[in-house]
């Protein structure tokens, strides 16, 4: 009897524990192999071609139009308590046959390993949709590129959590940096889990970061302390080209009383 009371613990904690091991990896390029090989799951729109990661599909034979595209790394990472950081290069542009730009892709912490939600394409970015909302412990940077009326503009980034309504955005024509241009464009993601910081740095490729958004943000209240991450993308009624060019990403354990240093850096 006390032999199946301690296995029953030992299995509780066992399948309670969160993924608390460092992690790091980086993808240089993808080709047709990263999304077959298991390093990666590629699901809805996503295609590998030699050199990047196509989200919403490439214009062959229409355009890819009301289009989502997720796609994460294949184990679970720890999000807190921890530091992380992670960069990207990424290339958007419209279709030169398009009226304009499509809506925009995130780097996002998911809660599990699905799908987007369904018909979470156009202003919902891939990350939730009519029906789920407020439903959903995610983490999400957006790269915007289409004004919604709750936007600030059509060239922004942003920080969501439940919505694609940003808790704190902010314009990249302050930067001179335009999403659509074509160019790739580098970004650099980290997470203070002592601070309780999160930073948003960007540049064209080739130019150095520069730091551009921060929020104060408890990641144990955003997220589960396991996730998945990777990237969400979506077109609309507009169609558009959201391609990854490369991808590194580290999360480093903190001590579990770091969680108790809840007091969040007030910035102007």
């Amino acid at each position: 009897m006390i032999l199946l009371l301690l296995l029953s613990i030992f299995l509780h904690q066992a399948f309670s524990t969160p993924v608390n091991q460092p992690v790091s990896f980086s993808f240089s390029s993808f080709n047709n192999e990263s999304c077959r090989n298991g390093s990666l799951i590629c699901m809805d729109s996503v295609t590998a071609y030699d050199g990047y990661l196509s989200l919403t599909s490439e214009p062959s034979p229409s355009l890819p139009l009301r289009k989502t595209g997720r796609v994460l790394y294949h184990q679970p990472v720890l999000a807190w308590p921890a530091m992380i950081s992670t960069t990207f290069t990424v290339k958007i542009k419209p279709y030169s046959i398009s009226l304009g730009s499509a809506d925009g892709l995130t780097f996002i912490f998911a809660p599990d390993n699905r799908s987007s939600p369904l018909n979470s394409y156009g202003e919902y970015l891939g990350i939730a949709n009519t029906t789920t909302g407020c439903n959903i412990s995610q983490l999400a940077v957006e790269l915007d590129t289409y004004k919604n009326s709750f936007d600030i503009d059509g060239n922004h980034i942003g920080i969501d959590t439940t919505s694609p309504i940003s808790i704190a955005a902010k314009s990249l024509n302050s930067a001179n940096i335009n999403l659509q241009s074509g160019k790739l464009i580098k970004v650099q993601i980290d997470y203070d889990g002592w601070t309780k910081m999160l930073y948003v740095s960007v540049a064209y490729s080739g130019y150095p970061l520069q730091r551009f958004l921060e929020k104060p943000l408890i990641l144990s209240e955003t997220v589960p302390s396991s996730v998945y991450v990777g990237f969400t993308a979506a077109t609309g009624a507009i169609s558009g080209s959201h391609r990854v060019i490369d991808w590194s990403f580290t999360t480093m354990p903190l001590p579990y009383h770091s969680l108790k240093n809840r007091k969040l850096i007030n910035k102007p």
